[in-house]
């Protein structure tokens, strides 16, 4: 300490050629002559005087001497001039260093914020922030923790040390660092082993410093710093790690933001990879549906047979592009040779492409069975025997089949488990046809089905048709109903049957107005002229 103090001295009289100019000026003034020595007596300004009455004045710096002034008493003068021209040497240098510190501070925040800008990974954001606070700031252990908002954890995304980084157990409000997360205001603790809201009791730290990680007014982490060694952390190294902190928790939220983005922008890859996959299949079901339609609208007769003495009329709507209604108008030969008529009207169980596949099925298997043909009953029995055996449980068929005798008008008939349909007297009179049986292909083989016997009487008509006509709905999910159906069926005694299938269809579409229907209509009518 003494050398450096009086190497003050010798560096302001060689170096600073004004400070010598000014002592001479003085000394002058005073009409004295004066000699400048340091402490060892080696003369640094001057020659010393031989005149008698010579003192030696000491020049004091920091509280230590560094030199003398020999001369008269004038020479007192020149002394205190030289303290004060050290001091105000001292207080430039000073001023200095803290201008350079400041500098090279402002330097390495610049730089930290170039490479946190280039920086969108959240774990490297915290990596790199606890290395720059740790040369800034002296450390043995460093830890940056963000805060769980659901269930107020604290969890440790980059750590350095032995002490700090094997602390658990923090959450907001409890031990130093959540206390500091739940005030939200930077702290400075030179006595952790005093402080009662330390989490360990253990813990080597000797002091710590921390500053809350904030977006705005929102804590969402801690950056914190301690020393195994003791450490007096001060005021200015805390209001640097609080601009560390600021920094960073900018750029932990735009590396969350950043993230999110490209979950978000893999999510709209995925969703349209898959929308994409979906339009394919939607397209191919498409096709797959139109060729469905054309093949089932094929199974329906192209022509009704034509007929003495009777008039046919048939028409279906399905609900949907497939349906599984089905009707089918047959001739063919009775035990005793005379010629009949096989009027059918079926309703497969559910919607769309398998009830359509099912219908086919009915369809292929009541064709094949006409050629063995002895009763309608047997012709019931036989058809849901192979229905049941060649579709699953839950596919059955409900249908009406009637035995059409043209000569005598006879007609006989058979519901599988199919709501009533009707006979339309001329007179307006309607003679119900119930259901005889089990739907067909619900239950096991060699189930029996009984026989409902009328007679069609000129001007009569034999109404069949599917519940979809019954049970068509409008806005309100009111159904259209048998009653609605008979009234108009009674109106239309005598009509045509092309014009009575009108009229029903005209009821319904009135009653329903603009309301989508979900079940298939099919009527066919056989009117006696």
């Amino acid at each position: 300490m003494a050398t450096m103090v009086r190497s003050e001295l010798g560096q302001l009289i060689r170096r600073q050629p004004d400070a010598r100019a000014l002592l001479s000026s003085i000394a002058d003034a005073l009409g004295v002559a004066v000699a400048i020595e340091d402490t060892e007596g080696t003369l640094l300004h001057g020659a010393a005087p031989a005149a008698p009455g010579i003192a030696r004045y000491p020049v004091r710096f920091e509280d230590a001497s560094c030199g003398w002034v020999a001369g008269p008493e004038g020479a007192r003068a020149v002394a205190l001039v030289l303290e004060h021209l050290l001091a105000r040497s001292a207080e430039r240098k000073a001023l200095g260093s803290e201008v350079l510190h400041l500098y090279r501070e402002i330097n390495l925040i610049y730089s930290f914020s170039e490479k946190l800008a280039a920086l969108l990974d959240l774990d490297r954001v915290a990596q790199l922030t606890l290395q720059e606070a740790r040369h800034l700031i002296v450390a043995t252990d460093g830890v940056i923790m963000l805060l769980d908002e659901g269930t107020g954890e604290l969890k440790t995304v980059a750590g350095s040390g032995d002490e700090m980084t094997g602390l658990s157990g923090f959450r907001r409000g409890y031990g130093i660092l959540g206390a500091i997360v739940e005030s939200g205001i930077g702290e400075i603790v030179n006595e952790v082993n005093s402080d009662r809201r330390r989490v360990s009791e253990t813990t080597a730290l000797k002091a710590l410093i921390a500053a809350p990680l904030k977006v705005g007014e929102r804590v969402i982490g801690i950056i914190a710093l301690g020393s195994t060694m003791p450490k007096a952390y001060t005021a200015g190294e805390l209001k640097l790690l609080n601009t560390l902190a600021l920094q960073t928790a900018t750029a932990i939220e735009n590396a969350r933001l950043f993230e999110r983005t490209l979950q978000a922008a893999r999510e709209r890859e995925r969703l349209l990879a898959l929308h994409q996959e979906v339009e394919l299949a939607r397209a191919k079901l498409e096709s797959e549906m139109l060729l469905a339609a054309r093949i089932q609208q094929d199974l329906f007769p192209a022509a009704l047979p034509q007929v003495d003495g009777y008039e046919l009329a048939a028409r279906n709507r399905p609900a949907r592009r497939c349906g599984g209604d089905y009707y089918d108008a047959l001739t063919l030969l009775g035990a005793d040779g005379d010629r009949r008529l096989l009027l059918c009207v079926a309703d497969v169980a559910g919607k769309g492409l398998p009830a359509s596949l099912v219908m086919s099925n009915m369809q292929a298997t009541l064709r094949a069975l006409l050629g063995d043909f002895r009763s309608l009953p047997a012709l019931a029995s036989h058809a849901s025997d192979l229905l049941y055996n060649a579709t699953s449980p839950e596919k059955y068929v409900t249908a009406a089949l009637a035995e059409l005798s043209p000569e005598t008008g006879a007609v006989r008939f058979v519901g599988a488990g199919h709501l009533d349909n009707v006979i339309v007297r001329l007179d307006g009179t309607i003679e119900r046809l119930s259901s005889t049986g089990a739907p067909l292909g619900l239950l096991p083989a060699g189930l029996p089905y009984g026989q409902a016997d009328q007679v069609l009487l000129p001007g009569d008509v034999l109404v069949l048709f599917s519940d979809g006509v019954t049970d068509a709905q409008n806005g309100a999910d009111d159904e259209f109903g048998e009653a609605r159906l008979l009234d108009v069926l009674a109106a239309a005694a005598g009509q045509p049957g092309a014009v009575v299938i009108d009229r029903i269809f005209e009821a319904i579409d009135r009653y329903a107005e603009a309301t989508p229907q979900f079940d298939d209509m099919t009527i066919l009518v056989a009117r006696r002229l």
